[in-house]
């Protein structure tokens, strides 16, 4: 078996490398996830994953002699209850929103503020997708 949690993996290499009865199992963060937070500072989603999404990784998987056995996508709702959790969470992940400061994005920061001020909380969705697939 082998286990994949957010990280990268090359389908060719996991079907060099696994038995010939073994499983992969992963979980992985699909190119849509916190969109919105993108929109409100108007900054595009990074190519390089925006179409990274289930259909795109089955795809991969079964051309790479894998059989899927069970796979699910979702968008679950993620809240900021303030804007310094949010601009926490952006500096931890700076994929997100490339060369984040709060200097240059002091404007949208505080409209986002304000959306917490009025609604109790700023919403966004994020994107996962798993996948468990065995040796075809």
């Amino acid at each position: 078996m082998i286990l994949n949690k957010h990280e990268s993996y090359d389908p060719a290499e996991l079907r060099r490398i696994i038995s010939d009865d073994g499983v992969f199992l992963t979980q992985q963060v699909g190119g849509l996830n916190d969109r919105q937070v993108n929109e409100h500072f108007d900054v595009p989603i990074n190519d390089e994953f925006k179409n990274w999404n289930l259909s795109t990784a089955l795809e991969e998987i079964e051309q790479a002699g894998f059989k899927v056995e069970y796979c699910k996508e979702e968008f679950p709702v993620q809240r900021f209850y303030d804007v310094g959790a949010l601009v926490y969470y952006l500096k931890a992940i700076p994929w997100q929103i490339p060369n984040f400061s709060i200097e240059e994005y002091m404007d949208d920061l505080y409209k986002i503020h304000r959306i917490i001020q009025n609604a109790g909380y700023f919403e966004v969705n994020q994107h996962r997708f798993i996948i468990k697939a065995r040796v075809a």
